[in-house]
């Protein structure tokens, strides 16, 4: 059962405003950067959260650092949690006080990666360049030992982290796969090689705001190929269970809005999109539009509390959506400050 909070007496004053702001003050960080449109937090993300008001974020898109894959480079980081049982609970910590700054209507997409449990060398030496952030190339580092799981084991950390969120009260509308072909190869020869991740899409109520519409797939073909009627029963060509729904009137004519996005609506075949401009974003936008366009209404709040060098945050911008992006790296605050500036001049420009 959910534990009840006494309300933060925190006003957030967001947007009101273009500036920056001293990145520490009195010992504790405090904002980034500050415009019209959004705000970027340096500082660690649960306790930034907890700073939001109830109930003032629309949509929340993140990808938590994966256990144990990356040194980032600052203190107090995510992911570097001695057991994968602590980084667990870390997230549902934080998933807690998303559940509170959240509006009953709004929606939530995690983008989580697996580990396997290795006692035999460090984790991922290979001279890669992390498609997130490219802050953690090359800081690898040896994994700790996992008890009481024998090494090689994949350790299913999302499905772990799920089904936690589902015990805490979530509803979880879709596991999607977000499928990489051009993910890096790997070097085991007794396993086939990962080339997926997981985003989970989960809400706090039956009702929720989500606009399929937004993201549907036009049709290529005739949309006329049942002659645009509303068709009836010819129960001697048709099967019993198609006779049925022609028996109910219903209109068998594709959706002229479009299909649901991909031959499997929750399977996106999205390749990774590198970038040599370190202060750009380098996740794939395809990626991140399905879940700004279909679950945050236009001028509705996205946060995004692990924004690493902004990539929702600049997409959130670029589509009419207000934003509140959280790190703890003053590196990737700035590279993510540096895009959307660069988004904002070139806005000006437009005009």
């Amino acid at each position: 059962m959910r534990k009840q909070k006494l309300p933060l007496k925190i006003k957030l004053d967001l947007f009101s405003s273009s500036q920056n702001y001293a990145r520490v003050q009195g010992g504790e960080l405090v904002e980034y950067f500050k415009c019209e449109s959004g705000v970027l937090n340096q500082g660690d993300a649960l306790q930034e959260v907890k700073k939001l008001p109830d109930k003032s974020v629309n949509c929340v898109i993140t990808s938590p650092p994966y256990w144990q894959l990356r040194d980032y480079g600052f203190p107090e980081q995510w992911g570097l949690e001695p057991t994968f049982e602590e980084f667990l609970e870390h997230l549902w910590s934080l998933m807690d006080e998303i559940w509170r700054v959240l509006r009953d209507d709004g929606t939530v997409f995690i983008n989580l990666g697996d580990t396997y449990s290795t006692q035999s060398g460090s984790m991922g030496i290979n001279r890669w360049v992390d498609p997130k952030n490219p802050i953690a190339t090359n800081t690898a580092f040896r994994q700790t030992p996992v008890i009481n799981i024998k090494d090689k084991c994949l350790l299913l950390i999302p499905h772990r982290f799920g089904i936690g969120c589902i015990d805490r009260g979530w509803i979880m509308r879709n596991d999607i796969i977000w499928a990489k072909r051009n993910g890096m190869p790997e070097s085991c020869r007794d396993r086939f090689s990962k080339k997926h991740e997981y985003f989970f899409f989960m809400v706090k109520s039956q009702k929720y705001y989500f606009d399929l519409d937004g993201i549907k797939t036009p049709y290529a073909g005739n949309l006329d190929r049942w002659g645009g009627n509303m068709v009836r029963g010819d129960y001697n060509s048709k099967t019993k269970q198609f006779a049925i729904g022609e028996r109910a009137g219903r209109n068998m004519r594709p959706d002229p809005n479009g299909k649901n996005p991909g031959s499997v609506s929750d399977f996106w075949d999205i390749p990774t999109k590198p970038s040599k401009k370190k202060h750009y974003a380098t996740f794939n936008t395809q990626l991140i539009d399905k879940p700004i366009i279909a679950g945050c209404p236009e001028g509705g709040i996205i946060l995004d509390p692990f924004n690493g060098t902004g990539t929702t945050t600049l997409r959130a911008e670029q589509l009419r959506r207000k934003w509140i992006g959280i790190d703890g790296s003053e590196e990737s605050c700035e590279m993510a400050k540096e895009g959307i500036e660069h988004e904002r001049e070139q806005l000006k420009m437009d005009f």
